[in-house]
């Protein structure tokens, strides 16, 4: 797309650090111009919030690097008039550099631009951003607030009295806070923080309204709450039937009360609340949320006389919300409360269900739990830090794949994490932005994430894409050996040498995990290159740096006497530190043999000769292992016992940590436990967290007896489903709308039922397969 519009921000830009910035310009359309499909496209740095003639819009961009910025498009006509019109923008920059991920960061800017196409299919820019175009500082935030964290934003104070309808067509541009606006940098401009400009990649996402539904507590607090009840899920249906308008009503007119209500929403969710006030003298509303009953303030909202509809800029994540009232000279009534969940628009779902209701349980809640960490990219915990660690988006791509059929969010995942590849090679373990963040296992998940990307999709597009970056990355793991062949000084000054998150490994210098990750690395690689290139002899060349490797491991790293490999070699010297974070490595890298694996899953692991596997994460590495030594019945108990335990415990999503040996009185907390940031103070702890929900690809595998992923190549693998449980029934979503039935029931007769599969795939199946498959009309293949 030709751009002519310029990057612009306030004359005066001061401290840009947690700043809002309001944006105005006034156009003119003639009838013509209207009925030629008007196209507004538009970016920011950090965020927007867009509004035509007072309508809202919709909010952006997705988040990325500034080398990469995207940009949003809209097609606006049914907003827009003949006459005049305005486009009112407002742009947040985070603005601050003391961040743990180093995220949120670039320069502030504003660029937009609205298009018609002609009859002859050419562009024509009605109006781009420049100097014209009016910009202030918003009077309605306040912007010396506190940080939510080390992690996170800063918290929002708002003052509804400072809304004076700027958005409005009617607005006059009197107030002399208002200016022209400072031009930056022109569009693309390769010497600017934005030289290039991306259209957006995915679909715009997706919201849904939900209520709270039940109420934890009120408290007076020398005020007085009435009829909180009404703002319950229940109560708004029971009163539009009979048509009744009972209200919460607040009174925090004596000095110093705050009357305050708890409610439950049910479960976690993720987007932002929508409070409806009328306040006839006004008076202040702050709100707090938690994933658990540890809350913690976010919002404050300074509140105008008369009716408002009141909600916060940034997105929220919460089972639980407090609305505390202060200083309300009369009673304030509340007339509604809901929350606007926001997530990437998956279209289809696997219905799993079965006669253990256990593991329909766990299905559904690992489901849940990868959407509310599904946005604009996969993100680890969609509340401390919302970002896209790599790790976390491996794991989420086996259950997008299989239970959603979308490729275009991991496709964009992968896409963004090559876009920050780092000069010498390795990729950074978070992103979207550029970062330094180094974990040497992550480089090789990014790698393996890749291959299983392509494996389900056969989007091999994107492998010639990303060729010169796998390439880099192969080469920063060969320069990273030292003379015994293996990964060296993994525990260097600004690496993160993570394998799992537990202190029972010893992770000094040649770190045995990152040489298996290498391994697994150099023979995902070879496969990438065979199917890009099979005589350019990348292939053969990594196939024969995996077998050195596999040597020179065992040559230093593998006890034979215990059957176990050494987590590391320091210098010479092996490490007397065995565990099991290590040796599971080494059997899902393909570096133990199925023997080896056995051995030590029955002399050590079901034994319990090590410290346990405590974390969801390296849980999936587990089961992985198991599953693929053929262990379905103790993979299945595993589940049952991990994530059950955490549903026992009132789990609504997966935990980002979970030790299921802690008291049953315990969920992970700063002062619970469970977590190895125990005690430490400013450090969020995270209930919903992706890297968690393996169950809802691996309950595919292990009971429906259903793989999908090697879909790419047109190959459905079926295995014979597990008896273990009376009957299951599963719908599961394949690419192009089609999609895979299966059902049976356990009897005298044994296993029997029905598998319906398109038929344009090709079916891996045992000649002893218990169902009867039943091919469905053929239709093209597709790739979604």
């Amino acid at each position: 797309m030709r751009w002519d519009a310029n990057w612009i921000w306030l004359e005066r830009r001061g401290d840009c650090k947690n700043q809002y910035v309001d944006f105005r310009k006034v156009i003119h359309l003639e009838p013509s111009e209207l009925a030629q499909q008007p196209v507004l496209h538009l970016s920011a740095r950090l965020e927007y919030n867009l509004w035509i003639n007072g309508q809202w819009v919709g909010r952006g961009p997705s988040p990325c690097t500034p080398d990469y910025q995207y940009y949003d498009s809209y097609e606006v006509g049914r907003y827009l008039q003949a006459g005049d019109n305005v486009i009112s923008v407002l742009c947040y920059q985070f603005g601050e550099s003391n961040i743990i991920t180093n995220q949120m960061q670039g320069e502030a800017g504003f660029i937009a631009q609205l298009m018609v196409e002609g009859a002859d299919a050419a562009a024509t820019v009605i109006s781009a951003t420049d100097h014209s175009w009016k910009s202030r500082l918003s009077p309605r935030f306040r912007t010396t607030n506190e940080r939510l964290s080390l992690w996170g934003g800063f918290k929002e104070i708002y003052l509804a009295q400072q809304d004076d309808d700027w958005q409005q067509l009617h607005y006059k541009v009197l107030n002399s806070a208002w200016a022209d606006s400072q031009e930056l940098a022109q569009a693309c401009d390769p010497n600017s923080p934005w030289p290039r400009l991306i259209a957006r990649e995915i679909p715009f996402l997706a919201t849904e309204a939900c209520q709270a539904s039940a109420i934890i507590r009120t408290e007076l607090n020398l005020g007085s709450i009435t009829e909180p009840e009404s703002l319950l899920t229940a109560s708004a249906d029971s009163q539009a039937e009979s048509h009744s308008t009972t209200v919460l009503e607040a009174d925090a007119s004596r000095p110093g009360s705050m009357p305050a209500v708890v409610y439950d929403f049910g479960r976690i969710v993720v987007g932002r609340p929508i409070l409806e006030v009328d306040a006839p003298e006004g008076g202040v509303v702050r709100i707090a949320y938690g994933e658990s009953l540890e809350l913690q303030e976010v919002d404050t909202f300074v509140l105008k006389q008369g009716c408002q509809r009141l909600q916060p800029f940034g997105r929220r994540v919460f089972q639980y919300l407090k609305l505390t009232f202060m200083a309300t000279p009369v009673p304030v009534a509340v007339t509604s409360l809901s929350c606007e969940k926001v997530g990437y628009p998956f279209t289809r779902q696997t219905q799993f269900g079965s006669s253990d209701d256990l593991l329909n349980r766990i299905h559904e809640v690992s489901l849940y739990t990868t959407r509310m960490n599904s946005h604009d990219h996969t993100e680890d915990c969609p509340w401390r830090e919302k970002a896209l660690w790599v790790v976390d988006s491996m794991v989420m791509g086996k259950i997008i794949y299989a239970n959603f059929a979308d490729t275009a969010l991991l496709r964009k995942c992968l896409l963004q994490g090559a876009r920050i590849q780092l000069a010498d090679g390795s990729i950074p373990g978070t992103g979207p932005e550029d970062n330094g963040m180094l974990l040497p296992d992550f480089c090789a998940y990014w790698l393996i994430g890749l291959h299983d990307y392509w494996r389900y999709s056969g989007d091999s597009a994107l492998l010639a894409e990303l060729e010169p970056a796998t390439d880099r990355l192969i080469d920063w793991f060969r320069q990273q050996s030292d003379d015994t062949g293996l990964f060296a000084r993994a525990d260097r000054t600004g690496y993160w040498c993570f394998i799992d998150w537990s202190d029972d490994i010893d992770r000094r210098d040649k770190v045995a995990a990152i040489s298996f990750l290498r391994y697994k690395a150099l023979k995902v690689y070879s496969d990438i290159m065979r199917e890009l290139d099979p005589t350019s002899g990348k292939a053969e060349q990594a196939e024969a740096e995996a077998v050195n490797l596999v040597e020179t491991i065992r040559t230093h790293l593998w006890v034979g006497e215990k059957g176990l490999f050494a987590d590391c070699l320091d210098g010479d010297a092996i490490s007397d530190n065995y565990s099991l974070q290590t040796n599971f490595m080494a059997a899902w890298c393909g570096i133990m043999t199925e023997e080896e694996t056995n051995r030590f899953l029955d002399d050590y692991y079901f034994a319990n000769q090590l410290p346990p596997v405590r974390g969801p994460f390296f849980q999936h590495i587990v089961l992985e292992v198991l599953r693929n030594v053929g262990r379905r019945e103790e993979a299945l108990s595993l589940i049952r016992s991990y994530w059950g335990e955490m549903l026992s415990r009132g789990a609504t999503t997966w935990w980002e940590t979970f030790d299921a040996e802690m008291p049953a009185c315990t969920i992970p907390s700063t002062y619970q436990g469970h977590t190895p940031t125990y005690l430490q103070e400013g450090i969020p702890v995270s209930a919903c967290h992706g890297w968690g929900a393996s169950p809802a690809y691996l309950l595919n595998e292990l009971v429906l007896g259903v793989d999908l992923s090697d879909l790419g190549s047109g190959i459905i693998h079926l295995r014979s489903p597990y008896d273990g449980v009376e009957s299951a029934e599963a719908v599961m979503p394949l690419p192009g709308g089609q999609s895979i039935t299966i059902k049976w029931k356990t009897g005298p007769d044994g296993l029997t039922g029905t598998a319906e599969v398109p038929s344009n795939y090709r079916i891996d199946a045992a000649a002893n397969y218990p169902l009867r498959i039943i091919p469905q009309e053929e239709t093209e293949h597709s790739v979604a």
